[in-house]
C-alpha cells in the first residue's frame, strides 16, 4: 500500500498534469499544445520544488515531497496555483538554510530558460490587424523582462511596429517559469529570497529589507501616476519632481502580493545554530540570485488587450 506521504503528492501531481493540459489545450486549441504546455510548466515547477527537496534531504531535514496545486482553467488560466513543499523540522544552520532556499530558484530557472528559448523559436510574429487576432475579443499581453527581451531578439529578431509575438504554449510556460522565479525571490519573509537575505545579512537587516520590499510592491501596485492626484494631500511633494521615466501605472497584482506578505508575516524563524558566515561561494550565489531577480522582473507582468 502506498504511504499517505507519497499518495497525496502523487494524486495532486496527476491532477495538476491534467488541469495544466486542459489550460494548454484551451490556449492553443490543439492537443499537442496542451501536452507541451503541461510538460513544460510541470517540469519547471517540479525542478524548483525538487531543488528544495534534494537539499533538504541532503541535510537530514524533515521535508515533504512537492505538493502541486491543481486549478480549473476558469480559476487559473495556467491550470495550477503552483507547488510547495513543507519543512517540518527546524534547520540547523544558515549554510543549510541558504542551500535549501537557493536550490529551488536556481533549479527552476535552469529549466525555464531553455524552455522559453525553444518555445520562442516556434512562436509566430503576427500583425495586430491580422484576421487571426481580429477573431479574438481580447488577449493577454505579457510583460517584457530583460531576459525575455534578449531571448526574443535572439530567437525571433526585431519585431516591427504593428506586429506582436504570438507565443507558443512552450514559450508561455517558460515565461511563467521566470515569473514564478521572481515571486519566489522576493526578498521578504520566508520566501526563497527572504531565506537568502536572512542568511547573508544580520537578522535586523532582514526585517528592514522585508519592510522595504512590501513598500516597493505597494508602490508598484498603485503606480506613481495615480498617486500624483493625491500628492499634495499625502505630503508626497517629491512626486512632482520625478522624471518622466519614473511615472507609471501600477499593476494590482503587486499590491495583492504586498498585502499577502503582510498577512503571512515578514519575520523569519531563527536557525538552531547562529553561525553568521556562509562563505564567499554562497555570497556569490546570492548575488547571482539578485541578478536573476532583476533580469526576470517586469513592472506590469500581465495586462488585457482588447481588439475592436
Amino acid at each position: 500500500m502506498i504511504k499517505r506521504s507519497i499518495l497525496i503528492p502523487l494524486v495532486l501531481f496527476i491532477l495538476t498534469a491534467a488541469t495544466t493540459f486542459l489550460s494548454g489545450y484551451m490556449i492553443s486549441g490543439t492537443y499537442t499544445g496542451g501536452v507541451l504546455f503541461s510538460l513544460s510548466l510541470v517540469a519547471i515547477l517540479g525542478a524548483h520544488e525538487m531543488g528544495h527537496y534534494f537539499y533538504g534531504r541532503k541535510y537530514g531535514v524533515s521535508i515533504t515531497l512537492p505538493w502541486f496545486i491543481p486549478a480549473h482553467p476558469f480559476l487559473s488560466p495556467i491550470g495550477t496555483f503552483g507547488a510547495f513543499i513543507r519543512i517540518k523540522s527546524r534547520i540547523r544552520s544558515r549554510r543549510e538554510l541558504f542551500d535549501i532556499g537557493v536550490a529551488g530558484p536556481i533549479a527552476g530557472v535552469i529549466v525555464a530558460l531553455p524552455v522559453l528559448f525553444v518555445g520562442l523559436l516556434f512562436s509566430e510574429v503576427v500583425a495586430l490587424d491580422s484576421e487571426r487576432l481580429s477573431e479574438m475579443q481580447a488577449a493577454m499581453s505579457l510583460g517584457n523582462s530583460l531576459v525575455f527581451a534578449l531571448f526574443s531578439k535572439m530567437a525571433i529578431g526585431e519585431v516591427a511596429q504593428g506586429y506582436e509575438i504570438l507565443l507558443h504554449p512552450v514559450a508561455f510556460a517558460g515565461w511563467i517559469g521566470l515569473f514564478v522565479t521572481v515571486l519566489n525571490l522576493m526578498p521578504a519573509g520566508q520566501l526563497d529570497g527572504g531565506h537568502l537575505v536572512y542568511c547573508v545579512f544580520p537578522a535586523e537587516w532582514h526585517k528592514a529589507i522585508s519592510a522595504a520590499t512590501v513598500i516597493f510592491l505597494a508602490i508598484m501596485g498603485v503606480g506613481t501616476v495615480p498617486l500624483m492626484d493625491f500628492a499634495d494631500y499625502l505630503g508626497l511633494w517629491v512626486l512632482g519632481i520625478l522624471p518622466e521615466w519614473l511615472m507609471f501605472e501600477g499593476w494590482v497584482g503587486w499590491l495583492f502580493w504586498a498585502i499577502l506578505l503582510l498577512v503571512l508575516g515578514t519575520s523569519h524563524p531563527p536557525t538552531i545554530s547562529s553561525d553568521a558566515e556562509i562563505g564567499a561561494g554562497r555570497k556569490a550565489l546570492a548575488f547571482l540570485s539578485l541578478l536573476i531577480f532583476i533580469s526576470c522582473f517586469t513592472p506590469v507582468p500581465i495586462s488585457i488587450v482588447e481588439f475592436g
